[in-house]
């Protein structure tokens, strides 16, 4: 009996140790099944570790290797990085020269207040194209141009500015020569357009200078005849002064319209631009038998404009009208000169006829260079004009209708909060 209870007892040790080495066996091979997740795991972590070492020396190379400046910045303006191509565009030999510094040592004085507005976009979340004038450490200065984006973090918060930066220096200086051909083409066509009223310009001047010297010999021979008064001579003589002064307004108005000089941008008021080409080719519309009619708003906004350019578009457009109506024999030849505001940020000039109008096929083709319909044309004219009107911010259109065709263009108005002190704004360009 204590044998077949032994004999149990070894028995039940016996399942006990097995069941305790089947347990044991079970939780090792759970032990190096964990053992080999976090293996598995380490290799994964390694190898997104070493995809990114890899993608970042990849982008690193594609940046260094780009040919345009490559730029990090911080929000007060401190360079983060920058590569080779950045390094080379502000002259620095090593990166140490301009990391680490703020970008404003390489930023023109005049154009701080405008990279800092910039700078102050991208921060806020925008993105940011800009131009500015830069002076590299080796004081050299260059144009540059900036396309700036944010540069966010897991939060979403803006921590740095990425831009892309590239020198536009002989793009600026061939906009400058340019504009400087344009400015001294739209001379030459001045000069054209006095040969061409030479005649007029000299009816013009000839009715003052023949008042002048009628009332000088008036004077002189009442002084002769001794039945002159000193008090009588003054109405006579202020006569003189009115007229002499009338040819010299003349004179000055000539001088100016073909004076070689560079554009000077003022407040300019538009409406007495047109007065004045209206009295400058005052005899040519009697020669053509044409009615001036001006319909010229009231209290019109100023203008940012050169009045002499301003002044040679509407001279263009009013002599191109009075051409095209005599040269075809137009029964009624009025011209109507409008100006229109629109809105507080643009006013709109329109010379109105009624001549033959333009054939619509070749409408869009009136602004091309060496384009006419005239007989005797070069087609310079209005290409110059549309030219000046460009250059001012402005554009400028043909419509032709029944009896007759309108150009239209327009400038830009000084806002209403700077008219209170258009002196201080005005410039030369």
């Amino acid at each position: 009996m204590e044998s077949d209870v032994m004999w149990l007892g070894l028995i039940a040790l016996g399942g006990g140790l097995a069941a305790a080495l089947i347990g044991l066996a079970y939780l090792l091979l759970r032990l190096r099944e964990a053992e080999q997740r976090v293996r598995d795991r380490e290799a994964d972590h390694q190898g997104v570790l070493d995809r990114l070492q890899e993608n970042e020396y990849r982008l690193r190379t594609i940046i260094e290797s780009e040919p345009e400046c490559v730029k990090l910045q911080a929000a007060d303006g401190t360079v983060l990085e920058i590569n080779p191509a950045g390094l080379r565009l502000v002259d620095a030999e090593r990166a140490e020269d301009i990391i680490g510094r703020k970008i404003y040592e390489v930023v023109a004085p005049e154009y701080k207040a405008i990279y800092r507005e910039n700078m102050r976009r991208v921060f806020a979340g925008e993105a940011a194209v800009y131009e500015f004038k830069s002076i590299t450490l080796r004081g050299r200065t260059r144009w540059m141009e900036t396309h700036a984006v944010p540069l966010r973090d897991a939060r979403g918060e803006v921590y740095a500015l990425l831009g892309i930066t590239r020198d536009i220096t002989e793009h600026k200086w061939a906009e400058e020569q340019g504009r400087r051909h344009q400015t001294e083409l739209a001379r030459v066509a001045r000069l054209s357009t006095m040969g061409e009223m030479a005649t007029g310009l000299a009816h013009e001047l000839n009715q003052p200078l023949a008042a002048i010297a009628n009332f000088a010999r008036g004077c002189i021979r009442r002084l002769r005849s001794g039945d002159m008064a000193p008090a009588d001579m003054i109405e006579p003589l202020e006569e003189v002064c009115e007229q002499a002064e009338r040819a010299g307004e003349i004179m000055r108005h000539v001088r100016d319209f073909v004076r070689k000089s560079e554009p000077r941008m003022t407040a300019v008021d538009i409406n007495q631009v047109v007065r004045g080409v209206v009295k400058f080719t005052e005899h040519e519309a009697r020669q053509h038998e044409t009615i001036v009619t001006l319909q010229l708003a009231p209290q019109q906004p100023r203008v940012w404009a050169d009045s002499i350019m301003v002044e040679q578009v509407i001279c263009n457009l009013v002599r191109n009208a009075m051409e095209a109506m005599a040269e075809r024999h137009s029964l009624r030849r009025e011209i109507v000169i409008r100006t229109v505001p629109h809105g507080e940020d643009t006013v709109e000039i329109e010379v109105v006829d009624t001549g033959p109008g333009i054939d619509e096929t070749v409408i869009d083709q009136v602004f091309d260079q060496f384009f006419t319909t005239k007989t005797e044309g070069v087609g310079m004219g209005l290409s110059i004009s549309r030219s000046i009107v460009e250059s001012h911010g402005g554009s400028i259109r043909a419509e032709s209708r029944t009896g007759g065709a309108t150009f239209r263009f327009t400038l830009q108005a000084i806002p209403a909060s700077l008219r209170k002190d258009e002196r201080r704004y005005s410039f030369h360009s």
